[in-house]
């Protein structure tokens, strides 16, 4: 399992503002938003090719990365000076090489950073993925969002990929890098009962990938719509339910004052 460095600020600033997109709250915090959440999923056939099959760049990294180009494309449009010197401060902090010569043209200078903004701004999306994934509260709101997104979706536009009106064919394509991810995430236990999974205990207990927002309610087969659990919590989960297991591993106990 790898390990991320420390989140950058420019990181950890993007995360609160997906957080609060994804909860239906960023106009509250951050006033008017300049995608709607429709937009920033960008729903068209790359989409359901993720939706439909684990990916390391999960439908989360979309939605991210779409809303901070957009907000860095914005920020192009309106700004001059301003833009120039975000730019080349992000570029600077993520050791992007540059020129720093002044265009005759600021239009043209401004289209040439742009352009090598889209390196950090791939690698602070998977920063704010790294961050916002292991709330699975938060991504089981994603997941009920994408459902209701994709609610009117017929298979005659995606046979590839939808079986019924904004349900999903069904994918048991489980591969390793995601099953150690969701095990580590769940610190090895089922996220429902906490009974460990690792097989030290009781060798009976196999973890099982279970869909938080169930296929047959709209739900994908992308990373964040899924967890791990226990042969007997999965039972009793079953299809009806987008309940998503609470567990969190704390290695102590302290009394506070």
């Amino acid at each position: 399992m790898a390990y991320s460095p420390p989140h950058s600020a420019e990181a950890l600033n993007s995360a609160d503002a997906i957080r609060h997109r994804i909860l239906g709250t960023f106009e509250e915090r951050y006033g008017h938003d300049l995608l709607s959440f429709e937009d920033a999923l960008a729903i068209d056939e790359d989409f359901f090719r993720i939706a439909f099959k684990p990916y390391k760049w999960t439908l989360l990294h979309r939605f991210a990365q779409n809303c901070l180009w957009e907000e860095w494309n914005y920020l192009r449009r309106k700004a001059d000076e301003e833009f120039v010197l975000e730019s080349s401060r992000l570029l600077q902090h993520f050791k992007i090489p540059f020129s720093d010569e002044e265009y005759s043209d600021i239009s043209k200078q401004k289209d040439y950073l742009f352009e090598l903004l889209q390196e950090p701004l791939k690698r602070i999306t998977h920063e704010v993925f790294c961050i916002l994934f292991n709330d699975k509260k938060l991504m089981r709101c994603f997941g009920e969002r994408i459902s209701d997104a994709i609610a009117d979706i017929n298979p005659s536009q995606y046979p590839l990929y939808v079986h019924a009106q904004g349900r999903l064919k069904r994918s048991s394509s489980w591969p390793a890098w995601l099953r150690d991810a969701l095990f580590y995430r769940e610190n090895g236990r089922c996220a429902e009962c906490s009974n460990s999974l690792t097989g030290v205990f009781d060798t009976s207990l196999k973890p099982q990938i279970d869909h938080i927002v169930p296929i047959s309610k709209g739900g994908t087969t992308d990373p964040t719509n899924l967890q791990t659990l226990c042969e007997s919590c999965n039972k009793k989960k079953g299809n009806s339910s987008s309940q998503v297991g609470g567990f969190i591993y704390i290695p102590w106990e302290c009394e506070l004052y």
